[in-house]
């Protein structure tokens, strides 16, 4: 039968000796060989991973390799065979020997990692049971997304069952992800379950500041919950860490302030990189002899033809697009590098203006995330550089800045770039010819401006680049003139360079902010928003850098509504931290660039009649929001911050990029929403309620479509008053702005709030039965578990005072309410906290003065809706109690956290918090989800 796909099962040498010869030829073949190194391999050829899992088991039991075989189990989870590094790592991960620093050239699947780490940890339940993918924040695709999404895709397979029984996933619960981009992005379901195996990819600022409890946008119920579940039972791969040395040497510095203090799950990092600094002391995991055989060689020697030419600065945009030009008579894909986006910009429209149109791509940082992704799942020209193996019958190109330099799997036939520093056109060089093979050969033309060897005041990055061209040169030369940077020679130059000269040609490295014990406790206080002294935490994500400030732009249609009701500060910021702004409405800029074209977008409309002015919002990196005019934007302090700009105001162009004269909004300028084509788990909407007209009240912002009452598969979220007469829950209320959510998607973010029936007593046996499922799945200590189920019986006591029944909606106040289909306006509870008043309860109570871990009982119970660390306001006061009794409680809470963080850790603490809100988000779900199926009967 012809081979259409080999899978391998390998073995040590001293067991038992495998049968060779055919079994069930109608499925395929068995062939067994001695390789060089030690091992005998049984190879399976057959049509496909069915067939081969049937003939596995067809093999005699003394060689039978069953679906927990690595080699099996990777071959199924990524089409193809391991090369021999991905299985020593395997081997060292098997026994939780997770290396510090792996330098593997581009090419050779680096991000096979999770895979590794997903196989692995099926075998070691003690390997970290979360993996946090970094990714630099300038790559815009990353092949992260796809290996982590192609993952969760193919353990539905029923052929690898065993390996998801292990990993504590299956059809219904699917391996929890949330990446980047797409319909996983900021899904949460990282979060659900702490208990379970979960896979989170994300950029040095979202996982950074999540870290330092400091998460951009989360409010202080999210912060030590994002905390504790990264910085606890977590392996950290920090992809490509020489572009981020500052975040890697927080990572580090993060794992030494957790031994110290003896976290119960510390991190553990792991850094991947192409180019490791070579004055590494710690021993570095990479390639061995006996890797370079097959596939990895052909990448590692795979042919290329390097060529340097100079121009003048004027004359840059002209010769690239000549040379990838010169591509146009053999259909071939080029790809062209250039450190501007204007000057991006600028080679799409002459290539397009010479008639290649269609055929041109734009890949760039600034591009909006609805509009990158549709560029990674649609575009003919990104996917055919994807798609190796298919041929174009017309040349294309890919113009792209450092945004498409790392994390994309890109495979270019050709290249055109400008000249940059040494590190950067090592990972240019990655994207093209990548797979290598006999027949293959690159076209690699490097431009350099003649003036930049002349600047009078040249920048560290000027000097680098400077130095670049010299080293180039010193790669082997070819009989043509031209030069050969295939990964093995670039490899080689790097091994050559004594350290001055790599220090000299790689961009330069940022001040490193140093991290310490007064810090950490500045940023664990996160139930206070605004403290002096306390810095945000971009300077120790970055270290001190000269590039520009950046700047969020979002579209949202509320923004109008909003204004026009006058909308308080406090309620824009529960608003948006109910409905948060996601990746893919997110465009990024730098603050200058934001600046310049709203004041060109402000200006187009006056000269066109069309408005003076327009309202705008903007968020801070904390999630509040206050109400500003665009004509006063300037005035603010933009850098790092957020923009929310109204529907009516233009400024995105199709492509998703900023412009000052785009007046039109685009169809897709809204993308807040998410329908349940995308995800219906995760799918909300927002809707207006007017009573004040005829006809039908309900009616969706974002489509305007009439409904006489809301969806009945969507929960209630939240909702704010339009009217500034009315407020939410009053009978009289006219107008009103609803944000709907799916029962699962407002359990897990606003467990507090899910609008559901649910008794106390109900809610309480719930979330103690999985509180107890949780202790037992990560094996906690008795007196931990024991805590943790007395926290989760305890923790919403405060709920059965009749303010908080009031607020509930329970008129008759027979039965307490825990979770109620309609609440009153917040403001009827005058600022008290249902844990305040479970604390009061806790602490009086004679049963919680035996257990050992008492002080973490009460503080779990105080601290699960994200106050108590360090301190609940006076409004929080319960009024049923005396001012001293209060006082009292709210001081020792104080205390009691300082004590409880020295004990735990920074991390640990939060950590056992998160375990009592993911606890009570499950209750919550569970209840929401009773509801919609008795709805549907």
């Amino acid at each position: 039968m012809s081979r259409t796909r080999l899978w391998r099962y390998g073995w040590r040498r001293q067991t038992a000796e495998p049968s060779s010869g055919r079994f069930s030829r109608s499925l395929g073949r068995v062939l067994v060989y001695e390789e060089s190194l030690g091992y005998r391999s049984l190879f399976i050829e057959t049509t496909g991973i069915a067939k081969a899992s049937k003939l596995a088991a067809a093999l005699p039991k003394s060689v039978r390799c069953m679906a927990s075989s690595f080699q099996y189990a990777f071959a199924s989870l990524a089409d193809h065979q391991p090369f021999r590094w991905q299985e020593r790592l395997y081997d060292r991960f098997i026994v939780g020997d997770i290396p510090r620093f792996c330098d593997l050239p581009t090419g050779l699947g680096k991000t096979s990692v999770l895979t590794i780490w997903l196989i692995a940890r099926a075998q070691n339940p003690a390997l970290p049971r979360r993996l946090v993918y970094v990714v630099n924040r300038r790559t815009v695709v990353d092949q992260a997304t796809t290996e982590v999404e192609k993952l969760r895709c193919r353990l539905q397979d029923p052929q690898l069952a065993p390996l998801a029984k292990a990993l504590g996933v299956g059809r219904e619960t699917p391996l929890p992800v949330s990446t980047l981009r797409g319909e996983l992005a900021d899904n949460g379901e990282w979060r659900a379950d702490p208990a379970r195996s979960a896979i989170i990819v994300g950029t040095v600022d979202m996982i950074g500041s999540k870290l330092l409890f400091s998460g951009y946008g989360d409010g202080r119920y999210l912060r030590p919950h994002h905390s504790g579940l990264i910085g606890q039972d977590t392996l950290v791969v920090h992809d490509e860490a020489h572009l981020t040395p500052a975040f890697s040497e927080l990572l580090h510095s993060i794992v030494r302030e957790q031994r110290k203090a003896a976290e119960p799950r510390p991190l553990r990092v792991m850094e991947l990189s192409a180019t490791t600094p070579a004055s590494r002391e710690e021993v570095v995991f990479g390639l061995e002899p006996e890797d370079d055989l097959g596939t990895v060689r052909q990448r590692l020697d795979a042919k290329k033809n390097l060529r340097i030419c100079s121009v003048a600065k004027t004359d840059l945009e002209g010769k690239l697009v000549g040379l990838a030009s010169e591509h146009e008579s053999q259909p071939s894909k080029v790809l062209i590098y250039v450190r501007s986006p204007e000057m991006a910009q600028a080679i799409v429209k002459r290539l397009g203006k010479d008639g290649a149109g269609a055929r041109v791509a734009l890949l760039t940082g600034t591009i909006r995330g609805h509009e990158r992704d549709r560029l990674a799942r649609q575009d003919p020209v990104y996917q055919a550089l994807l798609r190796h193996e298919q041929p174009v019958d017309e040349t294309v190109y890919l113009v792209s800045t450092s945004a498409g330099e790392v994390g994309i799997d890109l495979d270019a036939d050709h290249m055109v770039c400008d000249l940059t520093t040494l590190d950067a056109m090592i990972q240019r060089l990655g994207r093209v010819n990548r797979r290598g093979g006999s027949d293959r050969v690159a076209c690699v033309h490097v431009v350099e401006e003649e003036g930049e060897a002349r600047r009078a005041k040249p920048s560290e990055v000027d000097l680098a680049i400077q130095a670049t061209p010299d080293l180039l040169a010193r790669l082997p030369a070819h009989p043509d003139g031209s030069h050969d940077p295939s990964p093995r020679a670039l490899r080689d130059l790097l091994g050559g360079l004594v350290e001055h000269e790599r220090r000299a040609a790689f961009a330069p490295k940022p001040e490193v902010q140093s991290l310490s014990d007064i810090l950490l406790d500045a940023w664990s206080l996160t139930s206070i928003d605004e403290m002096p002294g306390r810095p945000v935490v971009a300077p120790y994500l970055h270290g001190l850098t000269n590039e520009p400030p950046e700047t969020h732009v979002v579209w949202r249609k509320e923004v109008t509504l909003l204004d026009e009701a006058r909308a308080d500060d406090d309620t824009l910021t529960r608003w948006f931290r109910a409905c948060p702004i996601e990746t893919r409405e997110r465009l990024r800029a730098r603050t200058e660039v934001v600046e310049k074209t709203l004041m060109a977008l402000l200006a187009k409309h006056r000269k066109d009649g069309r408005a003076g002015d327009f309202p705008a919002l903007l968020l801070d990196e904390r999630g509040r929001a206050r109400r500003v005019r665009l004509a006063g934007i300037a005035d603010h302090h933009l850098a790092y911050r957020t923009v929310v700009l109204p529907v009516e105001v233009g400024g995105l162009t199709y492509a998703g990029t900023l412009d000052g004269t785009a007046v039109e909004p685009v169809a897709d300028v809204d993308v807040a929403d998410i329908s349940e084509k995308e995800d219906e788990t995760r799918r909300r909407e927002r809707w207006v309620f007017d009573q004040a007209g005829d006809g039908e009240p309900w009616r969706r912002l974002l489509t305007g479509e009439a409904r006489s009452s809301p969806p009945l598969d969507l929960r209630e979220v939240r909702r704010i008053a339009l009217d500034a007469a009315s407020e939410e829950g009053d009978t009289g209320v006219r107008r009103q702005l609803v944000l709907m959510a799916s029962p699962r998607r407002s359990a897990l973010e606003s467990p507090e709030l899910a609008r559901t029936r649910q008794t106390l007593g109900q809610h309480t046996r719930c979330i103690e039965g999985h509180a107890k499922r949780m202790a037992a799945a990560l094996g906690l200590e008795d007196e931990l578990a024991d805590a943790l189920v007395m926290a989760a019986r305890w923790h919403d006591r405060g709920k059965a005072r009749p303010i908080w029944q009031r607020y509930a909606s329970n008129a008759d106040q027979v039965e307490p309410l825990a979770k109620s289909e309609k609440y009153l306006h917040w403001r009827v509870l005058g600022g008290y906290r249902h844990e305040f008043g479970s604390l009061l309860d806790a602490c009086r109570d004679p049963s919680l003065e035996g257990p050992a871990e008492r002080e973490l009982i009460l503080h779990l119970i105080a601290a699960h809706h994200g106050h108590a660390r360090p301190h609940f306001a006076e409004q929080a006061y319960d009024r049923s109690s005396s001012l001293c009794a209060n006082e009292e409680a709210a001081h020792e809470a104080m205390r009691r956290f300082g004590r409880l963080q020295r004990r735990f850790g920074w991390w640990g603490l939060a950590w056992l918090e998160s375990l009592l809100r993911a606890a009570d988000a499950m209750a919550s779900q569970t209840a929401s989800e009773t509801i919609i199926d008795r709805a549907a009967e």
